[in-house]
């Protein structure tokens, strides 16, 4: 009999921890990202080294695959909200600095357009855009990108981007598909 009280008693107390649990009334905790409550914010940005320019075969038209990782405090892949800016800069054949106004913005505070441009599986954002025809492509690449946070932090950062103009100038060891270029 005293087994019986004690497994009762047991079972008493175990379903009143429940009840005091956050979350355990059925409803989820839900963490502000736009506050600084949430501990994997991003920190910082990079132009992922994946992030390329490719010629589109039949029309010619040139094609950014601009690919943008945000990372926490230490230093893992993570989502966020914000302005994202994205531009395209680099000199010309002639060694003059282009100021491209080559420039896109997405708004990842727009939560469906976020999950839209987040690729799960490179744990990046990916953004393709096209280049106007009249604009041509700098000889040397770089993409810039910079978030704008809610708080207004600015993260930013420069990369070189690939783009091959004629399958001459691919390496036999690139090792590149040859849907990668025309």
């Amino acid at each position: 009999m005293p087994f019986r009280f004690g497994i009762l008693f047991a079972a008493i107390v175990c379903s009143g921890l429940g009840a005091c649990a956050p979350g355990s009334s059925g409803e989820r905790i839900q963490l502000d990202a736009a506050s600084l409550q949430w501990p994997y914010a991003p920190t910082a940005i990079r132009v992922h080294p994946i992030s390329r320019i490719k010629l589109d075969r039949e029309t010619g038209v040139a094609m950014v695959q601009a690919r943008i990782e945000f990372q926490d405090p230490d230093g893992f892949s993570t989502r966020g909200v914000g302005k994202l800016t994205i531009s395209l800069t680099g000199p010309s054949r002639d060694g003059v600095m282009l100021m491209s106004k080559t420039e896109w913005e997405c708004d990842l505070n727009d939560l469906e357009l976020n999950r839209q441009y987040y690729d799960e599986v490179t744990r990046t954002y990916q953004v393709t855009l096209e280049l106007s025809p009249r604009i041509d492509v700098p000889f040397e690449p770089r993409l810039r990108a910079v978030l704008v946070t809610p708080q207004g932090r600015t993260l930013s950062d420069v990369s070189g981007v690939r783009f091959v103009r004629n399958p001459s100038e691919r390496l036999p060891q690139d090792g590149m598909g040859s849907d990668d270029q025309p």
